[in-house]
């Protein structure tokens, strides 16, 4: 691999990126990336707590309580990705040698095409269009016509769309009447129709007002989106929060800061050697969910919510998805007490013998720390230890049964310290390695990305959390291009993955029906999603 040019650096100087980390990412990309120490995969009773309803309700009367206090929320939301992602079997489509549906996916798309709920708006296209409703179209075999007018722009342009306002779902309380009528014109080069339909930031709000909104109060969502869908979406949350805000009595304070090309990273082909557009400049590409670390370290609460932006609920499972959220929260609360009390008993000159125990079991068996040589360490090594480890940010993550969704997996993992502690482990972080493949794929539970955290000490101050990040948990990705070549993409440090590799960590099993991804556009028939 060649070292950057002079041209290089000054290129890369111009468009605000650091070349010294360019050439660090090259070096990686070249090199070993060494692989989390994975012990063995947590299980109920073995990392991952199932609690009873009781239990669960004890949790969201502290929730409750919490919030009452008035202290910040905030729901912190990846929102930065296309809609084009959604339609890669559509794309495959257009570009088959074959006209009418041969794929089950072809098929179960257009079988289903009036149960989707822009269905409408594309209908009223294709008659404009061509005289025809979608149904007599694809009666006369137009069926890549129908695909082309829904994804290009010779039609609804979905492909150029954010995922974040992608309809999602039929909006069965008609909320678009109680709003049209303030839309502002320029609102609808947008979209053409927007009524009787749910967006994910709709959805993500509802379930956000549910979650941390009492009345008269302010609910705190942040969005992370490209630079170039700030206009619409800024427009979008402007008008249409307003008839949620009337709906729960809360306002929201919505931000939405831009995910940075500064933290795009580059690729390497075959050969080693990074790929460049056609005048030469080094290509660079999203980092994954890593880029977004310093978003979440600018958060200005105690407590956040993370929660991906396509896995939102319809009305039906919404008082579901927001229950265990408020649960979540609760056991955030309680445990954060917990570490607190502890603390300020470790910061007392003489700590009983009893108390120092009951610390020890509590760090090791409800913030799963384990480290063997603890009982026979000193006094004054016990206490620092225990110091040390209670004073981390806390989160506590939801885990689903694993039932063949893709996700990060959680595992015990061996730390450069000794210590073993849970983590969420990415399939590309050990797909290089047999060995650890194997306890990867035997994991019974999966991470759905759905998890509260407190990221302030027990004296109230906000953590820095580049201190309790990995940075060289770097994530390979070998894909494959459409010329049938290999090549390596470098993802910084995963958000939950290598970005919190040094968090206190609880896993709560919730149930499956909490997990409603769209990954692609067929996910929206499946039940979930169709109210």
């Amino acid at each position: 691999m060649k070292s950057l040019s002079k041209e290089d650096i000054c290129k890369l100087k111009a468009a605000g990126i650091d070349p010294a980390d360019v050439e660090n990412q090259l070096k990686v990309l070249t090199s070993v990336v060494k692989a989390p120490e994975l012990v063995r995969t947590a299980t109920l009773d073995d990392g991952i707590q199932l609690y009873t309803k009781a239990e669960e309700d004890g949790f969201q009367t502290i929730w409750k309580t919490y919030l009452e206090k008035g202290k910040p929320v905030y729901h912190f939301i990846p929102a930065s990705g296309s809609a084009s992602r959604f339609f890669k079997d559509l794309y495959a489509f257009l570009k088959a040698p074959y006209v009418t549906p041969q794929t089950n996916f072809e098929k179960n798309f257009f079988k289903h095409l009036s149960s989707f709920a822009f269905y409408n708006e594309l209908n009223r296209l294709c008659i404009e269009k061509e005289g025809k409703e979608v149904s007599d179209l694809m009666e006369v075999g137009k069926f890549k016509l129908i695909v082309e007018y829904l994804l290009t722009d010779k039609g609804l342009n979905y492909c150029q769309l954010p995922h974040a306002l992608f309809k999602f779902h039929t909006d069965k309380s008609k909320t678009f009447t109680a709003v049209a009528k303030y839309l502002p014109k320029k609102f609808f080069k947008y979209y053409s129709s927007w009524e009787d339909t749910r967006t994910p930031i709709q959805e993500s709000l509802i379930e956000s007002a549910m979650v941390s909104g009492v009345k008269g109060g302010i609910v705190n969502v942040c969005y992370t989106i490209q630079k170039g869908d700030r206009d619409v979406i800024q427009d979008y949350v402007r008008e249409f929060k307003q008839p949620i805000e009337k709906k729960f009595g809360v306002q929201f304070y919505i931000t939405l800061p831009i995910q940075s090309t500064e933290t795009d990273t580059v690729t390497v082909d075959e050969k080693g050697e990074v790929k460049r557009d056609s005048d030469g400049n080094i290509k660079h590409c999203p980092s994954g969910h890593g880029a977004l670390f310093l978003n979440l370290n600018q958060t200005p609460a105690d407590v956040i919510f993370i929660k991906n932006i396509d896995n939102e609920a319809s009305d039906s499972l919404k008082k579901l998805t927001s229950g265990y959220k408020r649960v979540l929260g609760g056991i955030l609360i309680f445990n954060f007490k917990q570490i607190k009390k502890f603390l300020r008993m470790l910061d007392k000159d003489d700590v009983p013998d009893d108390k120092l125990i009951e610390i020890i079991n509590y760090v090791e068996n409800t913030l799963n720390v384990k480290r063997q040589s603890i009982l026979r360490m000193p006094r004054e090594e016990q206490i620092e230890f225990l110091r040390t480890k209670l004073n981390r940010p806390l989160r506590v993550c939801g885990m689903v049964k694993n039932e063949d969704e893709q996700g990060g997996m959680p595992c015990w993992v061996k730390n450069p310290d000794g210590t073993i502690s849970l983590q969420i482990v990415e399939y590309y972080e050990v797909n290089e390695h047999p060995e650890l493949l194997k306890i990867f794929n035997a994991s019974t539970h999966f991470n759905p990305v759905d998890m509260a955290c407190c990221v302030t000490d027990y004296k109230g101050k906000k953590f820095d959390l580049s201190k309790f990040a990995n940075p060289d948990a770097w994530i390979l990705c070998k894909k494959q291009n459409s010329d049938g070549t290999i090549c390596t993409h470098l993802d910084r440090p995963g958000l939950w993955n290598g970005c919190m590799a040094d968090w206190n960590t609880i896993f709560v099993e919730v149930p499956i029906k909490t997990f409603n991804p769209v990954k692609n556009i067929n996910d929206l028939l499946r039940q979930e999603h169709q109210n």
